[in-house]
Parts: structure tokens; C-alpha cells; sequence
């Protein structure tokens, strides 16, 4: 109701039969028009309530998120008080909602398991195939007595429409982007890919989200036949073994549990037809981060190079390398935003140029029909 409305109100029966006049209708419109206020310490004390509901109805998240935290005294307060909220919300059976939600995304199922477990897993699940390399040619079904002077690799099988390759595209958050660009990149291609990125997680927080178990499952229920894993960038933490022993970030105990985890993740693909392609890390413009980068490229090295079933490509040169970290890059003419702006993550145009050097790794072992 605007001020300049005609007074039409005050010829409107009241209650018993009255009529108002022009004075008690101005003093009515001044109240409708007038401003709703409410006192502050209510205002407040609302504000905090909805807050507080909000923090019962999510409280599963915000363990996670104090999960994921580095190791060190800040994250044990954050993780006392996150789960202090989260045994109020289980009394008060408010974290139902989500709970469920997970449950239906399947998400945190092997979250928590020790990784020292994680070598028996891989013993239950690999299995021992023969090689399927040969001097023979594809398709000639004689059989040589006499025992070759060399062996020439030929194709895992051919690909075709009818029998696309089953590829797996894992890791953490790079692995979004790397996964996309192997799904479109080669649409003549004929592939069946399966991306699986999971933010912020990394060999060195089996607590937060454990690889091995997670790819042990993985292996034992639908064996992919190309696995490409980027993952490391947030390895630069300490860890805790399964002794529950802290081990300080860089130090031998801390690289030789790495290492170790590392060979128990790709040997769950031990023994099969699977192939594994190691994405390395690129460099990255933080200098700490940088630093634990490279130490985790270098650890990586010879663990992939010991396993013939593992492929490493290696893109540490491809985005800077010894002339260090780059925002834009040139190649082949082309010119593109490499990084995004945390200075860690590739774009979308960058993956595409991982996922050529993928491709071309992949062509080396299986024949892809034109």
C-alpha cells in the first residue's frame, strides 16, 4: 500500500458496525507501511540456532573435513570438537539424513582400514596369467619348438567398437580433468572409461581414504584393463604407520613407508592383463610443495620402473620442469593456461595434453582398430 492510496479503508465496517475516520485510517496505514524490526539478542540467538541445526544435520561432513586435516595439534582440536558435535547428532539422530546419503553414494566404505592389512588384500586378489607377449604373430596358430633369440611385444588384443578397453582414470582431484580428457579426447577411440577422482586424498592418509583398499576392491570386482593413477599432490604430510607411529614428512621412515604403500597399491594389479599408466606430478608454485613434489616423483621412479606392468609418464618436464613452475605453456604452436589459480591443479586445455601422452603409451599396447 502506498501513502497516496485513497482512503477507502475508512468506510469499511470495523468490528460492532464502525466506521473509521481519515485519522484512525492514517495511523493504521503508518503501521502497515512501518518497518518490522526485531531485538538483536533474538535475532542473534535465531541466527545461532539455525546454525547449530545446520551443524547437527552435517555433522558426518565436518569430521570428514577435520579428517582430511594435516597431522599436528590443530587438526586433533578440530577433529575432538567435530566429533563431539557428531555423538550429540547421533543422540539426537539428526545425522540420519546424511548418513543415509552416503550410504546411497557408497562413499567412506573402506575408510579407517589399517593399511598393514593392505598386503594380505593383495595376495587374495591377484592371480598368476600367463604373459601375453610371444615372438608369434597375431591370428598364427603354429607353434615354434625351438626357443626364439628374441621377443617381439605384440598387442594385448585388438579394440574395437564391440569390445571397447575398459580404462580407469583414478586419483585425487587432477584426476577429474585427466579423466575427461581421456574420455573425449579420442572419440574414434573405441573406450570404456570409468573415472574416479576423490579430492584431497593421498597414499599418506589411509584414514581419511584408503587406495589400496579402495583398488583391491576394485580389482577383485570388475578388473579394469588400463588403470591410469595421478595421485601424490597431496602426499607432502606426515603419516602414521600402522604402529601408529607419526613419521615426519621427507624423513627415510617416512619415504620408506611411501614407497612401501605405493608397491602394495600397484601390485594389487600384479599378475593380470591390467596395465598401469603413472601419471608423475608436475612442478607446482609453491616452493614447500614443490619440494615434496619432486621427492615423491623421485620415490616413485624406481618402484614403477621394477614392474613391467607399469607405465610411467612422466609430465614433470612437459609443465616446467628444470625452468620451474609455469601458468602458461606453448606447444606445438599452442599456447594455453596450463595451472589454475591455486598453482596446483592442470586446466582442462593442460589435461588434454596429459592425455595425449597417455594415448600414446596405450597405442604401444593395444592394437586400436582405425
Amino acid at each position: 500500500m502506498e501513502r497516496s492510496d485513497p482512503l477507502e479503508r475508512a468506510t469499511r465496517p470495523r468490528k460492532r458496525g464502525e466506521t473509521w475516520t481519515d485519522e484512525q485510517f492514517v495511523a493504521a496505514r503508518e503501521a502497515d507501511l512501518s518497518e518490522r524490526t526485531a531485538a538483536i539478542p533474538s535475532a542473534v540467538i535465531a541466527a545461532l540456532s539455525c546454525l547449530l541445526l545446520a551443524a547437527l544435520l552435517t555433522s558426518g561432513k565436518i569430521v570428514e573435513i577435520a579428517q582430511r586435516q594435516e597431522f599436528g595439534e590443530a587438526r586433533d582440536r578440530q577433529l575432538a570438537v567435530a566429533e563431539g558435535l557428531d555423538r550429540v547428532a547421533n543422540l539426537l539422530s539428526l545425522n540420519r539424513p546424511y548418513d543415509t546419503i552416503r550410504s546411497i553414494r557408497g562413499a567412506g566404505e573402506d575408510v579407517g582400514e589399517r593399511v598393514d592389512t593392505i598386503a594380505e588384500v593383495a595376495l587374495s586378489t591377484s592371480t598368476t596369467v600367463t604373459p601375453t607377449t610371444s615372438s608369434e604373430a597375431p591370428g598364427d596358430s603354429t607353434t615354434s619348438t625351438t626357443t626364439p633369440t628374441t621377443t617381439v611385444a605384440v598387442p594385448l588384443r585388438r579394440v574395437d567398437a564391440e569390445t571397447p578397453l575398459k580404462v580407469l582414470v583414478a586419483g585425487d582431484s587432477q584426476a577429474e580433468y585427466l579423466g575427461q580428457a581421456v574420455t573425449t579426447e579420442h572419440p574414434g577411440w573405441a573406450l570404456e572409461v570409468d573415472i574416479d577422482d576423490r579430492i584431497s586424498t593421498s597414499l599418506a592418509r589411509p584414514d581419511y581414504f584408503n587406495w589400496p583398499a579402495h583398488l583391491a576392491s576394485v580389482a577383485a570386482d570388475d578388473t579394469p584393463e588400463a588403470v591410469v593413477l595421478f595421485i601424490g599432490a597431496n602426499d607432502h604430510q606426515d603419516m602414521v604407520d600402522s604402529a601408529g607411529e607419526r613419521l615426519v614428512e621427507g624423513t627415510p621412515q617416512w619415504q620408506a613407508e611411501w614407497t612401501h604403500r605405493l608397491e602394495l597399491t600397484l601390485d594389487l594389479f600384479a599378475g593380470g592383463n591390467t596395465r598401469i599408466y603413472w601419471v608423475t606430478q608436475p612442478p607446482m608454485r609453491d616452493d614447500g610443495l614443490d619440494d615434496g613434489i619432486e621427492l615423491i616423483n623421485s620415490l616413485a621412479e624406481p618402484v614403477v620402473a621394477t614392474r613391467e606392468f607399469v607405465t610411467e609418464v612422466d609430465i614433470w618436464e612437459l609443465f616446467g620442469g628444470t625452468n620451474g613452475y609455469q601458468d602458461r605453456l606453448t606447444r606445438d604452436g599452442e599456447s594455453i593456461d596450463a595451472r589454475v589459480d591455486d598453482g596446483v591443479h592442470l586446466t582442462r586445455s593442460a589435461a588434454s595434453w596429459v592425455a595425449d601422452l597417455v594415448f600414446a603409451e596405450m597405442s604401444e599396447e593395444w592394437d586400436f582398430e582405425p
